[in-house]
């Protein structure tokens, strides 16, 4: 087994749906970008599945430069978590199929309550397409691994897609180093920061 070549090719199929995705951005990411930017309260991150281990990822990285946010579980929130979220938010929900029910029937629930929703798929024509105000589509039409199945390039394109939301918004805001240094005054990155 040559454990080099194997894992080369990953990173290889990888790097080449992340460049379909940067080729694919256009309007719409402006959109979802605009509508993040407007938000007065939070913004919700929905998944479930290794899509919700990206939603709770990406509703950190978010909060660390300077846009509020927090993660809810697309199952949870139907047992009490709809609390979390209002009218004043906007909600960024994730479904590599675009149909997964929990994701979908959450959507529903924030269009009921005019919740702005932004889509995360890899399928433009999925349900989830069809029911958030925008979606955006990630670009990958196969897994990266040996078995074209495990979640491995859908999962780095949507978060690499919301490092791309989160880090444009932040600068768009204005958010220094400074203003990362306050959120962030722990460990390493808080000590490189805390002398500028």
């Amino acid at each position: 087994m040559n454990y080099l070549k194997s894992g080369k090719k990953v990173l290889q199929n990888e790097i080449k749906s992340l460049q379909a995705l940067d080729q694919s951005l256009g309007d719409k990411f402006n959109a979802a970008a605009e509508v993040i930017s407007k938000t007065k309260g939070k913004v919700i991150f929905i998944g479930l599945g290794k899509s919700g281990h990206v939603a709770r990822k990406s509703a950190a990285t978010f909060s660390s430069l300077g846009i509020p946010s927090i993660f809810v579980h697309a199952s949870e929130a139907f047992h009490g978590d709809f609390g979390m979220m209002s009218k004043k938010d906007s909600t960024i929900a994730f479904s590599f199929s675009g149909n997964t029910t929990e994701v979908i029937n959450a959507v529903k629930f924030c269009n009921q309550h005019n919740i702005p929703t932004i889509g995360i798929s890899g399928n433009a024509n999925s349900y989830l397409a069809k029911e958030s105000q925008i979606h955006l589509d990630i670009c990958v039409h196969e897994e990266a691994d040996h078995l074209k199945i495990a979640p491995t390039s859908s999962t780095t394109n949507m978060m690499a897609l919301c490092d791309a939301l989160a880090s444009s918004i932040s600068e768009q805001k204005g958010f220094s180093r400074s203003d990362f240094h306050t959120f962030h005054p722990g460990g390493n990155l808080g000590n490189q920061l805390k002398d500028e």
